[in-house]
Order: structure tokens, then sequence, then C-alpha cells
């Protein structure tokens, strides 16, 4: 989709698919107008030839048509709202849609920069106000455009000599309108920020609940929501304040041109006087008053226009955001080669340089550790053999095949991932194992587990692997989680497994117990594993020290510890701390 004009085609396609909807609001608005003209001359009839002349004949029948006008005008006013309501609300749900879908194409980037609560209020509020733009806001403009252009031409047919003083209020109005609307957007603009501000906080201090009981942070909490809660409240009260004066100065200037209609069109003794008849007084008053309405109106929408205004901006901004350029090719993988990395580099901008020419080759089968500090390109180096970044130059290959490009559902058949900080979804334990793929079959679920030792667990459960668990896994530890991890990455029983980190923050005994599964199921598998600590080095055949984005040192722990390198000058401070490192 264009990063412009994306609200114009959701529309077209909406209008395109429900045309003959679309023709029939077009009939039900002329129709509403050309009922609200008949009352008006009912009423000129009625006074000018029943009242003047004292006579009843007809009147009972012309005050039928009177209410069957009125009766019809709001009926189709009715089916215009319902009509109306309904193609706004599939504009939204399109609307909805293609934000997911750009949503899903966004670099991974544009997540870690934007918080989640930024993001939820454009999908959600902003969006919501959209829809009154197009459910209301729109088609009632159009509506009251009609309305307008039929009254004034009902008012010149009749009282000619009156149009003048209508059209001179009309820009008045109109002037006035644009005021108060320049002034309700501003603050429109405001709240939809503060909304996005709120959200964010929402959601970080839910996330961290936790850590907000444990610190005892409820009331700094507090204090800090206050900020965008009060900046929230002013902003619309200062809405509250331009919605409130709008209605008076308009109602104040509709009674003033009625005056002036009547004062004009009576026996006034001024050359100014129109000398009407009484009906067509009467006729006047009433076209004049249902003129002012729909120009009232016309305003308010104007303002209804401006509030979702002002979410289609914040949504046009979301728009605006780059997709992420991936071109996914079909490719054969070669299971006889492991990972290979030529001369790669890469940087999130052109500030920092993140990795600087590496270069690594992990055999089939092999087992790798990279280590070092936090900042040292470990995790983004692993994002890329994931797939999740483009190399900026160089070449990484997973079995052959660039993973970048790799379709999907095939990287997760060379791939498994346990993260440092494994995410549980809302569903089933054989959902979260899964995650939603269909052809791994409940045979390779429950081998999977078994591999990964949670089977015997899973089993002791009240449904076993239909048991629901959600965010925050609650009834597992953070062993059983980070297990169910390791059982979720080789259920598609990949070639190759990247490991971030996967025993951080536990006892030794559950440390244990990981690795001993993670030895499992790293059987005749490629394991890629990074570690911020010497502790979490084990099993590996290869060990690559990693400082500022680049390789430092490699070797096997032995050949290592054997030169007076970085690894040696580590190894030795640690064994002095107490530390034993053991090769199985």
């Amino acid at each position: 989709m264009k990063q412009k004009g994306f609200v114009r085609i959701s529309l077209g396609a909406v209008l395109k698919q429900y045309w003959y909807l679309t023709v029939l609001l077009v009939i039900i608005i002329t129709v509403s107008m050309s009922l609200q003209l008949l009352p008006a001359l009912i009423i000129r009839r009625i006074v000018d030839y029943n009242f003047m002349s004292g006579l009843a004949e007809g009147i009972w029948k012309l005050a039928l048509f009177y209410l069957l006008a009125s009766l019809g005008s709001n009926a189709a006013d009715l089916f215009k709202g319902i009509i109306s309501i309904f193609l706004g609300q599939k504009i939204l749900n399109r609307i909805r849609l293609d934000m997911s879908l750009r949503l899903s194409r966004l670099p991974l980037k544009y997540f870690i920069n934007t918080p989640v609560g930024e993001i939820m209020s454009r999908l959600t509020t902003d969006v919501d106000a959209i829809n009154t733009l197009f459910s209301s806001g729109i088609i009632d403009l159009i509506s009251d455009l009609f309305k307008i252009a039929g009254f004034l031409t009902g008012l010149y047919i009749i009282a000619p000599g009156l149009i003048w003083l209508t059209l001179t209020a009309l820009p008045i109005m109109f002037f006035l309108s644009n005021f108060f609307r320049k002034n309700i957007y501003v603050y429109e603009q405001r709240v939809r920020i503060y909304i996005a501000a709120i959200y964010t906080f929402i959601q970080e201090w839910l996330k961290g609940v936790k850590i907000v009981k444990t610190y005892s942070l409820e009331e700094k909490g507090g204090k800090k929501f206050q900020g965008p809660l009060n900046e929230h409240f002013e902003a619309v009260n200062t809405i509250n304040f331009y919605s409130s004066w709008f209605p008076c100065v308009m109602q104040t200037l509709r009674a003033l041109v009625i005056a002036l209609s009547l004062w004009l069109s009576a026996e006034n003794g001024t050359i100014f006087s129109l000398a009407l008849s009484a009906g067509t007084l009467a006729a006047v008053c009433d076209l004049t008053s249902r003129l002012l309405a729909p120009i009232m109106e016309l305003a308010q929408e104007f303002q209804t226009i401006q509030q979702a205004m002002a979410g289609l901006n914040r949504v046009r901004e979301f728009f605006r955001e780059v997709p992420e350029e991936r071109e996914l090719k079909e490719q054969l993988p070669d299971f006889n080669l492991g990972i290979n990395i030529e001369a790669l580099n890469f940087s999130y901008d052109e500030k920092k340089q993140i990795l600087n020419n590496i270069t690594v080759r992990l055999k089939p089968g092999e087992k790798a550790v990279f280590v070092g500090r936090s900042g040292a390109g470990k995790t983004t180096l692993m994002n890329i053999i994931a797939g999740l970044y483009s190399p900026g130059s160089g070449k990484v290959s997973i079995c052959g095949v660039d993973p970048f490009t790799l379709p999907p559902q095939k990287r997760r058949r060379l791939l498994g991932i346990v993260p440092q900080m494994p995410q549980i979804f809302d569903g089933t334990i054989k959902e979260n194992i899964t995650l939603g793929d269909p052809s791994i079959t409940d045979e390779e679920v429950m081998a999977a587990a078994k591999l990964a030792g949670i089977h015997d667990m899973i089993q002791r459960l009240t449904n076993a692997y239909e048991t629901v668990i959600g965010e925050g896994s609650i009834g597992l530890s953070s062993g059983e989680v980070q297990l169910l991890s390791l059982a979720r990455a080789v259920a598609a029983n990949p070639k190759i497994l990247l490991l971030d980190e996967p025993t951080s923050g536990m006892d030794t005994k559950t440390e244990q117990e990981v690795f001993a599964a993670i030895r499992a199921v790293g059987q005749n598998r490629t394991i890629f594993s990074i570690s911020h600590r010497l502790g979490g080095v084990v099993d590996a055949d290869t060990v690559h020290l990693m400082a500022q984005g680049r390789i430092v040192e490699s070797g096997s722990m032995e050949e290592l510890a054997g030169t007076e390198g970085n690894w040696y000058a580590m190894y030795n401070r640690m064994e002095k701390a107490g530390w034993r490192f053991i090769k199985s």
C-alpha cells in the first residue's frame, strides 16, 4: 500500500463494494432535503388561504401533509444514520486491517524505539476518532450542505428580497466557526498525544507491577501518572470551553437573523419594508429557522471532523513508517552446512557501528558460545542470524540459505530460538509450543516436551497439554518456562539452535536442569549460544570472545586458557574468585 492516501484507498474500496448503499444514501439525503422544504410552503398556504380567509376547508388535509412531511424527513434521517454508521464501520475495519498489515511489515527497530502504549493508542483511540469522520462527520456534512442549498433556493423563491440577509450571515457564521475550529483542533492534537502518554504509562507499570509492589512504588507511580492526566484534563477542559461558547454565539446570531427577517418582512414604515403576506412571513421564519439549524450543525460537524483529523494525522504518521523491504525467496537448504558469516558489518543508524567485520563459521553440529560484556554486539549478531535484521554489508547464511529472505515457515524448520526472557502467550500449553503452526503434530509436540524434560510436569497439570496458561505464566517456575521455550524451539525439529543466555537469573539446581535439557536437544544440532558471563560457557566446542562489535579471540576453552589474552585474563580472575569451569 502507498504511504499516502491510505484513507482514500480504504474509502474507495468500501464504497465500491457497497455502491448500492452509496446510491441509496444520496437518494435519502435528497428526499430528506425536499421533505424539509414542504412544511414552510404548507404553512404559507394555511395562513394565507385558510386563516386570512377564515376558511376551514382542507386545513386538516394540509395539517396531515405537514405531519407526513416531518415524519418522512425524520425517517430519512434515521435511515441515513443507519447506512452511514454501517459504511463508517466497514471503512474503520478496513483501516484497522491495513494498519495491522503495515504493522507486521515494520522492522524490528520500530518496535524497539516505539513504546507499546504509543502503538496501542494509534491502533485504538486514534482509529476510533477516524470512525466519526465517516460514520457521521462527512456524511452529515454533505447532508447539511444539501439542506442549506435547498433552503436557500426555497427562501429565494418565496422571498427573494431576504436572500441577501441570509447570504450576509453565512460568511459571518463561517468565520466564527473557523475561529472555534482552529482552536479546538490544536487541543485535539494535544489530547491524542496525552492519551498515547497515558497508554504508555499504564502498559509500562502493569508490565512491571511486581517491581512496583516489591519496592512500594505505588505512590511514586501515582505522582508520575498525575502529569499526563493533568495535561489531558487541561486540554479537554479547553476544548470544552470553546465547545460551550460555540453554540451560544451561534444561537445569538441565529436569533438576530430571525429578528431582522421579521422586521424586514413586516410593515415597518421604512423603505426597507418588504410588506410580505402573513403566510409568507410565517414561511420565511420557518425556512430561516430551518436554514440556520444545518448551518449550526455544519459548524458542529467541522468540530467533529477536527477531532477525527487529529486522530487521522497520527494514523498517517504511522503509515509514513517505512516497511521493511524483505523479498522472500524459496531456497533449498543444505544440511551439510552450518552457520557461515563473512565480513559482516551492521549498524542501527549512521552514528554507531554495532558489528565490525565479523567473520566466523560454525560447522554442522558444532556448539559455539559467544561471550562478552553487554553492548559487545552478541544479541545483534544472533538477531541477524535469526533473520530479524538484514546485514548492512557482508553475508550470513544458515545451511547455505539467507535467513532474512527465507519464508518464515521454512525458517522455523531450520532455526529454533530460546530467548533470555521467553514470551508466554494466552493459550494452551500445546499452542504455546506450536505457536499456531498446524504442520506440527501432537506427536511432535510431545516429543519436543520430552526432549526438553518438561513432559512429566505437563502431564501433572489438570488438562495436560490443553491446560490454558497466559501472560506471566502463572503456575510455572522460571525454569519450567525456559524448558517450555526450549520445547517450542525444537518442536519443528530445526537443525540450528540459537540460545540467548538461557539460564540467566536461575539458581544452580534449575540452571543444571536447563543445561541438561539443552544437552539433550542439542544432539546433532548446531548451537549458537551467547553469554554475558563465563559461568554460561558449558559444552562449547568453540568460544568466541566479543568486544566492541568484534570477535577478538576464538578457540576452545583449553586453547584460550593457554594464551595470555583477554580470555586468559578473565578466566584467571574468575578462577581466583573461586569459579570452576567444567566441560562435560
